[in-house]
């Protein structure tokens, strides 16, 4: 996605005549986000007055294309909000400071899982670290259930079940609310499907870690709840990995909806008090297939003229207590222990909703596998593209399973 554009990349904020660092930082997020990140960025500012923020934020969608943007243009940001799944992506054409002299150090680390640090690092570089932690979900509407007679979501239902319960739901509405939105598209949730089945994503190699027969049947799982009437229209498949605001769930043209728990304050932002967190659902008894993921991760550039700077911000994100309590759980869980026993104390709204529900479903958690390889974000936006072809009917099953794995494999040569 990035192409040999990012080999040139530029240098990020500059400095003020008057000794004053200027940085930027960017996430992706939803206005909720972007209200407590920008209070937190403010407080940073009054405790270091010779250093300027500028900050800014995209929906998910749009955020990498508008990053490989900015650094293919030489106007690589300072600080990088950083997604698991496009840390190879970024840190294999050398975009992302190492940040391995700091951690211990400048980053301090002393209260944290050590096992977590490793999620941001690739080939002995801590290239990013992990801002907070999250794992997938099933948001859903507590009033559609209830209204249906079904039981809401918890460990142990089945896909069976969730097909059941979600067609009963359907046929409750009259059709006018769909009972799931389409979840087939989505590398997430078959990675949580496959983690269930004891396989994964990619091999210790970078390469895919299943087979077509295992797409095949993901792709056939989603078909059967659309002809089942469990799930959304043909119309709103593309609109899943939208805000909040722009999906299914958050428009009330659905019951449940796959997603990240650390989603939930944006949930919550346009349906307030309306909705719940569940588990995935499973068929097998002992493996939920959900795991310790970060939710995000955060970077600095490797051509910002302000090292010392970004360091410093990074550092105030992760383990400032006051910052901590502003940021509360809006990404996940936050990654220094003692921020997150302190923040849960004193949690309410969709915070503690988070909070309780990765308590909920934390013996069942797994841990996090190696980041994926370069080009998986090409793969994750072609499983999307080619499962909307088939939902459109512009191609079968089949037809769609052989045009994926062709571009996927050659995606990761």
């Amino acid at each position: 996605m990035l192409g040999a554009a990012l080999v040139a990349s530029g240098c990020g904020g500059g400095s003020a005549s008057s000794g004053q660092a200027e940085i930027r930082f960017i996430w992706w997020g939803n206005d909720d986000r972007a209200k407590v990140t920008n209070e937190a960025v403010k407080l940073f500012e009054s405790r270091n007055s010779n250093i300027k923020v500028s900050t800014s934020f995209q929906n998910f969608q749009n955020y990498f294309e508008k990053l490989s943007t900015e650094i293919a243009g030489g106007n690589a940001p300072d600080v990088i909000q950083m997604d698991y799944r496009y840390l190879n992506e970024y840190a294999g054409r050398n975009v992302l400071l190492d940040l391995s002299p700091y951690v211990g150090k400048e980053i301090r680390t002393t209260d944290w899982d050590q096992g977590f640090i490793g999620s941001g690092k690739l080939k002995g570089k801590q290239v990013a670290m992990p801002l907070a932690q999250n794992s997938t979900t099933i948001v859903y509407d507590p009033k559609l259930f209830q209204a249906a007679g079904v039981k809401t979501p918890e460990i142990g239902w089945t896909w069976a079940d969730y097909k059941e319960v979600a067609g009963k739901i359907q046929a409750s509405t009259g059709g006018k609310i769909a009972g799931s939105t389409d979840f087939g598209g989505t590398e997430d949730v078959f990675e949580t499907w496959l983690r269930q089945r004891g396989k994964a994503l990619y091999d210790d190699d970078g390469k895919l870690g299943y087979s077509k027969d295992d797409l095949k049947a993901f792709w056939q799982l989603s078909k059967d709840f659309r002809d089942s009437n469990a799930t959304t229209p043909a119309e709103l498949v593309t609109t899943l990995n939208a805000g909040a605001e722009q999906t299914p769930m958050g428009k009330k043209l659905s019951a449940s909806e796959h997603s990240y728990d650390s989603l939930y304050g944006g949930y919550n932002t346009v349906r307030p008090d309306e909705l719940k967190l569940g588990p995935y659902p499973s068929d097998s008894k002992e493996t939920l297939g959900s795991y310790r993921k970060p939710s995000q991760l955060i970077s600095a550039s490797a051509r910002t003229k302000n090292k010392d700077a970004a360091v410093k911000l990074i550092d105030f994100l992760l383990n400032d207590p006051d910052a901590g309590k502003i940021l509360g759980a809006n990404r996940g869980l936050p990654a220094n222990l003692k921020i997150r026993d302190a923040v849960a104390q004193n949690l309410s709204g969709a915070n503690k909703v988070i909070f309780e529900y990765q308590k909920s479903v934390d013996a069942k958690l797994g841990d996090a596998p190696p980041a994926p390889p370069k080009g998986d974000g090409t793969i994750y936006k072609l499983m999307q593209r080619k499962h909307e072809e088939v939902v459109f009917g512009k191609k079968t099953i089949d037809q769609a399973l052989d045009e994926f794995w062709r571009d996927a494999e050659d995606a990761l040569k």
